[in-house]
């Protein structure tokens, strides 16, 4: 220390002090080799001291290894910028040889063309040998491309052996090569043999920048044409396309124990369903919640047969036990009762059809009776009669002829507009006769009897003979028929019986062969006391005896 700042004031054997001359403070205290600074707690030892000052030499040494390491894996700027130059020539390569490699390829080329002895512009893919052995490599889309080579191969891989392979999986593939072939190879020409080449894979393809939209939209009609391919139009034999959907009536369930009539709107997707419990309900036809729009009761009237109008604005209900019978306006809601007791002997309405020009009214009477009313005035007009009890009425299409079976086993084809009988003949086998169908197109009519038998005849024929031959009997129910109907188109005839369950068959034409698949094993459709066809055939509903009106979806036609 300098001597115009410290001075000693005081020194023994075990302590020394040292003052500060200026201000004259202490400074420096040292006690038995020990120093002691002024306001600091801190106490230091000489030998800790002169510990750090014998490191000082080791501490630089350490530095200079320290930086001298890090110099070692530091790259210089000018080495990492010559490394990225040899990466891109590597990848891209260099720009210098682009021209060399182009004139080499199109020499090489030409000078193949020319010895193969082809015009160069007739180029195109070589369907060589495929075999893995083949010398020969395949052709190039371009005269001006080189030849393609595999955009990655694993050396190890073609070292593997077919036979190698599959011991190491421990599985067998029949794949038609020896053992010494390579796996992938094998693996190739499989996939070939079974899938073909990819339209991606091959050679060749077109794959112009300008090509115009008119071609790129006829590529994707390629590929997309299962999708885009027009449904046919003809329905085939064997099975049909068919959904059970929601219960038409599953909002109420209240017509009655007993569906007896199902009717589909001649328009709208509207359905009626009648029962015994004498109410009539309206449905919006959708197949998945199938909405209630209204209910009707009929107080202490069973309902047992149902008929829209021809304009679709009313319908008819009727029943066994009455002589009347209901009109309901859906326009204004309200329901007309029509009284018949003054029109010749009309005892029940269990049994109507309405003519398909929208204007009479044909009631099964008793005693052979045919009782005609007006659709519009409801008036009685006039009767025909045939022998026997009738059991069920059919009009022709365009409504000028109308068929009549009854219990007599005879069929009667009358003149509307005559009003006479035209001709008769007995239907083939039948001893009863309780159904009757004649197909919208005119051109077949069904006959059901109550030992189970439909018989199918072609119109045309019916009138030649007292006694014809039927076209088609078909033995698939075993009970009374008591439900035929053709579909719109004439292509389906469902036939059913209330007295068996899941007595319901659906016949194709002009086949004339049952669907096999429908009923299914595990459907539930109880005893069909009635069904009915939409107006283009896309749903079918059958009524039951368990208070439901279950409905189809068949997927051949369209939505109504």
């Amino acid at each position: 220390m300098s001597d115009n700042c410290i001075s000693i004031v005081q020194s023994s054997l075990d302590s020394c002090t040292f003052f500060d001359i200026n201000s004259g403070t202490e400074v420096v205290r040292v006690v038995g080799g020990i120093t002691m600074l002024r306001n600091s707690p801190r106490i230091r030892t000489h030998p800790k001291k002169r510990k750090h000052e014998d490191d000082g030499e080791n501490r630089r040494e350490r530095k200079v290894r320290r930086e001298k390491k890090h110099s070692e894996n530091v790259i210089p700027l000018q080495s990492l910028k010559e490394e990225e130059r040899r990466l891109e020539r590597l990848v891209f390569g260099d720009p210098s040889e682009v021209i060399e490699n182009v004139n080499r390829w199109e020499s090489d080329d030409v000078s193949r063309v020319l010895e193969q002895g082809s015009d160069p512009e007739d180029s195109g893919v070589d369907e060589g040998d495929d075999s893995p052995d083949s010398d020969s490599s395949p052709a190039s889309d371009t005269l001006a491309s080189p030849e393609r080579q595999p955009a990655w191969n694993d050396d190890e891989d073609n070292e593997i052996c077919v036979k190698e392979a599959l011991a190491s999986q421990g599985r067998r593939l029949a794949i038609p090569s020896t053992s010494s072939d390579e796996y992938t190879h094998a693996l190739k020409r499989k996939f070939e043999s079974v899938m073909g080449v990819p339209k991606w894979a091959e050679l060749g393809r077109s794959n112009k920048i300008n090509d115009t939209d008119d071609e790129s939209d006829n590529e994707l009609l390629q590929h997309c044409g299962n999708f885009l391919a027009k449904k046919s139009s003809i329905l085939h034999r064997g099975t049909i396309e068919l959904k059970r959907l929601k219960d038409l009536n599953r909002d109420t369930y209240s017509e009655g124990p007993v569906i007896k009539s199902v009717q589909f709107h001649p328009s709208a997707t509207v359905a009626l369903v009648a029962g015994l419990s004498g109410v009539a309900s309206l449905f919006q036809v959708d197949g998945h919640n199938n909405t209630k729009l209204q209910s009707v009761q009929f107080e202490r009237f069973p309902i047992r047969c149902s008929h829209f109008t021809m304009d679709g604005e009313k319908f008819i209900v009727g029943s066994q036990h009455h002589s009347h019978y209901y009109k309901y306006d859906m326009i204004a809601g309200k329901s007309m009762c029509v009284n018949l007791s003054q029109g010749g002997d009309i005892t029940n309405m269990k049994n109507f059809e309405m003519s398909p020009d929208g204007h009479l009214i044909a009631v099964s009477g008793k005693f052979g009776n045919i009782h005609f009313l007006s659709a519009h005035t409801d008036e009685y007009l006039f009767t025909l009669k045939m022998n026997g009890e009738v059991t069920s009425i059919a009009f022709s299409a365009d409504g000028s002829r109308l068929f009549s079976h009854g219990d007599c086993g005879e069929v009667y084809v009358w003149d509307m507009g005559s009003r006479t009988c035209l001709h008769r003949f007995v239907d083939d086998g039948c001893i009863v006769g309780s159904s009757l169908a004649l197909s919208p197109n005119g051109q077949y009519l069904a006959c059901g009897s109550r030992s189970g038998v439909v018989n199918i005849y072609e119109s045309a024929s019916l009138t030649l003979s007292s006694a014809p031959r039927p076209a088609k009997i078909l033995l698939n129910l075993t009970t009374a028929v008591t439900s035929l109907q053709f579909n719109s188109s004439s292509e389906i005839l469902a036939m059913a019986s209330d007295d068996k369950k899941n007595a319901l068959k659906l016949v194709h034409f002009p086949s004339m062969t049952v669907f096999s698949n429908f009923p299914a094993f595990e459907s539930k459709i109880s005893r069909p006391q009635c069904l009915n066809f939409s107006r283009n055939s896309g749903y079918l509903s059958v009524g039951n005896n368990k208070s439901t009106a279950l409905l189809y979806r068949l997927k051949h036609y369209g939505n109504y």
